[in-house]
Order: structure tokens, then C-alpha cells, then sequence
């Protein structure tokens, strides 16, 4: 019923959630792994020739570095996917708007951000990461997904694909998958009936994020802003909490002087005057040992 599509980097963890999956799926399934330490290609690349290789109608594309903790889990996958012919996509974490202005899926905003994810603090105790801005709702429809797990029937895939030819590297391939599906007609949706605990830390966000990031959202700037109920939101005051948002975030990241500039222009820093009092610190913050800040937000 469902192909497991993992690019793999590490055997060890290749291995582990693939027993981990085998204990936890509940339904008729196939790993198709590819390893990428071989000849090393985009994860856009290895994801669609995975696809290509699967034999069941439903593909999830996982991490290697996670555990289901769900009993069962693929069947709720499966009965979500036969209840609702529109959906094209399933994953755990998301939020309701993509920005225009250049910056990952997470907002800071309670109404939009939704998500659970348990992960390792650097304390190695188990945090879980959990936003649902309707407590107790057992999902929400997103128009992205974080790219930890993101679960599409076939025929979605066939129609969306992973942009090759766009996204060479191993960034923003969630967020571009997500909302060019969502433009196309098929909903998203976290689910909040799936647990799962992601080992390793990842959302680093680099020169080499920013590289991609600027790069795609020029390519996809006519689809932007993307959201629910667009005449319910205020997109000048969310953009600009965005904007404080990620410069609140991206502080703390390896960025050189040059490409902090260079987002700062991009998001028109000059129209946000809500968040000027964070620039300051955002330049000059890489002189300043790099202080702990949550792993959430790719």
C-alpha cells in the first residue's frame, strides 16, 4: 500500500528506521532506499527517481534520522487518502501561509504555524515541538509541509514532481513541492495523529539555504503569498511579523555579512518598521557566540 522513499546518507539509520517502520507501519509496505553517498545527487533528484521506482500508489518521502512512535500509523495515512480524493499531501509539521518575503515555512504566528515533532534537546532529552491552533483537532489543512515526512498519492506526484531542475542541493524542496501542489488544486494537511521523534538536529540555515532560498522564491514569486482564506488576512502586518520573526531566527545562523545584507534587501526590510529595532543585532550577532535556539522552522 505504501512505498517508504528514503535518501540515505547513513546505513545505520537506514537500517534502524527501516525496522522501526516494519514494527510500527500496520499496513503492506516497501522500502525503497537509495543511497546517496555513492554518486551524490539532489534530494529533488533522488526523490523522484525513488518515486519512479516504487510499485505502491501511495509514496512517502521520510528522513532517515527518525522513529515512528504511532502504532498503526499507515493506515491512518491510508484512510485519510481514501476519505478525501482532493488530498494530496500528509505531513506532521506545516503552516497555513507561505510568505513572499524569503524565509522558511515557520511563521511564530499561533493561528498558522502547526505541528509535532519530538526531537533531542541539547540536553539529549526528548522535546516535543507541538502547535495545533485548534487544540485537540486531530488535523489541519496547511499550503506547506516540512519536509521530515511528506506522504502523496502517486498520481499527485506524477502531476508535481520534485523541481530538478531548480533545486539541486538539499533545500527548500518541501516548501516548493508543497505549494506548487496546493496551486494546482490538491490540499495539504498535518495530521496530528502521528508521532514521531527525530534523532539528529537539522535547520541549518546557511549561505547555502539563503543561496536556495532567495533563488526560489524569485522563481515562484507569482505564487506568493499562498494561504487559506485570503480575505480573512491582514497580509502587511503578517509579512512583517515574518519578517521579525526570521530575523529573531536567522541571527543566530552562520551567515556572512554580505548574505544578511543581501536578505535584508530581499524581504524590503525598509517596509517592515516593526522589525527594524531587531536589525542591529541580526548584522553584528555572528561576532557573538552562538547561543541555543529551537530546531524548528526549515
Amino acid at each position: 500500500m505504501i512505498s517508504i522513499i528514503i535518501c540515505s546518507i547513513s546505513k545505520s539509520f537506514a537500517l534502524q528506521v527501516q525496522q522501526n517502520i516494519a514494527d510500527t507501519i500496520g499496513v503492506e509496505w516497501e522500502p525503497v532506499i537509495i543511497d546517496n553517498t555513492i554518486v551524490p545527487k539532489s534530494i529533488t533528484q533522488v526523490y523522484n527517481e525513488g518515486a519512479a521506482k516504487a510499485h505502491y500508489d501511495i509514496l512517502c518521502f521520510v528522513h532517515e534520522d527518525i522513529l515512528f512512535q504511532t502504532a498503526g500509523w499507515g493506515k491512518k495515512v491510508v484512510a485519510s487518502f481514501e476519505a478525501d480524493q482532493t488530498l494530496g499531501l500528509i505531513g506532521v509539521a506545516g503552516c497555513k501561509y507561505k510568505s513572499k518575503s524569503p524565509a522558511g515555512w515557520f511563521t511564530g504566528i499561533p493561528s498558522f504555524d502547526c505541528g509535532n515533532i519530538k526531537h533531542f534537546n541539547r540536553d539529549g532529552v526528548t522535546e516535543t515541538l507541538y502547535f495545533n491552533p485548534e487544540p485537540g483537532s486531530l488535523q489541519q489543512q496547511v499550503v506547506v509541509i516540512d519536509g521530515v515526512f511528506l506522504c502523496s498519492p502517486r498520481r499527485v506526484w506524477q502531476q508535481v514532481r520534485f523541481d530538478e531542475a531548480l533545486l539541486k542541493g538539499f533545500h527548500l524542496y518541501d516548501i516548493d513541492y508543497s505549494v506548487r501542489l496546493t496551486a494546482a488544486g490538491f490540499t495539504a494537511m498535518v495530521t496530528f495523529e502521528i508521532d514521531m521523534l527525530h534523532i539528529t538536529k537539522g535547520n541549518h540555515f546557511d549561505n547555502r539555504w539563503l543561496d536556495y532560498t532567495l533563488r526560489w522564491h524569485r522563481h515562484c514569486s507569482n505564487l506568493l503569498p499562498a494561504m487559506l482564506n485570503a480575505n480573512q488576512v491582514n497580509k502587511t502586518v503578517t509579512e512583517t511579523t515574518i519578517v521579525k520573526a526570521w530575523l529573531i531566527r536567522l541571527k543566530h545562523e552562520k551567515l556572512s555579512m554580505r548574505n544578511k545584507m543581501r536578505w535584508l534587501l530581499a524581504v524590503k526590510i525598509w517596509l517592515h518598521p516593526a522589525a527594524w529595532i531587531n536589525v542591529p543585532l541580526f548584522i553584528v550577532n555572528s561576532l557573538i557566540p552562538k547561543k541555543h535556539v529551537p530546531a524548528l522552522g526549515k
